[in-house]
């Protein structure tokens, strides 16, 4: 069955949520302002929570074996947050190749001032944040560590949004799209209707995040 949208961008999850948008605000010349829309709401709905399905699993590998080394976050694909951060050893103490593992290799969380214990010596096995870098103290030398962290959805250009929630979702997407463009249309407008619209969208929106929230599981984050 072929579909005929408004402001086709070649993608269908987006062209169906702005069709939606479209008909339901009867604003065919908004399309631009609607697509801007749709990308705030995504992000928004994203922030809301740490889903598992934003999670990525990964390995991060630095150019040289020591005990202090850095992640640079710029350097992971639309980065958020941590989950873990864990020793990957692909060798022993003596270099010889065993069964790679993470085993007892998880890094703790620390906040930058509590890097030395009472004594004055660093504290080993910990992390910390120093702007967009991540610093690792190790008790042993580690080449590489195995990461797990939460991604936002690449929202540029909007042709290639490739996202599970709007794709899953897509009325979510809408109602909070909608719900804003009748908030706008209300200011200008001191009609009933206008009102009733943007208190129908709010409705809507609560709605489908209810759903998106019992349907899809969390994950804890530092």
């Amino acid at each position: 069955m072929a579909f005929t949208f408004t402001g086709q961008t070649g993608n269908f999850s987006i062209d169906y949520i702005i069709q939606n948008i479209v008909d339901d605000t009867g604003r065919g010349d908004k399309v631009e302002e609607i697509k801007r829309r749709i990308q705030r709401a995504i992000m928004k709905h994203h922030m809301k929570d740490f889903y598992k399905k934003d999670h990525v699993d990964a390995n991060y590998i630095f150019l040289t074996t020591d005990f202090l080394q850095t992640i640079d976050t710029n350097f992971l694909p639309n980065f958020r947050e941590f989950s873990y951060v864990r020793k990957f050893a692909t060798t022993d103490q003596s270099g010889n190749p065993i069964t790679p593992t993470t085993e007892r290799g998880e890094f703790s969380v620390i906040a930058p001032e509590l890097a030395f214990d009472g004594y004055g010596f660093d504290k080993t096995d910990v992390m910390y944040r120093s702007g967009t870098d991540i610093k690792l103290k190790s008790s042993t030398q580690i080449a590489q560590v195995f990461i797990g962290y939460y991604a936002f959805p690449q929202i540029e250009p909007i042709a290639n949004v490739n996202d599970w929630l709007t794709g899953t979702y897509p009325a979510l997407i809408a109602a909070t799209a909608k719900r804003r463009i009748f908030k706008d249309l209300g200011k200008d407008d001191e009609s009933k209707s206008a009102k009733e619209e943007a208190k129908s969208a709010k409705e809507e929106e609560e709605e489908e995040l209810l759903t998106l929230q019992t349907n899809e599981i969390t994950l804890k984050v530092f």
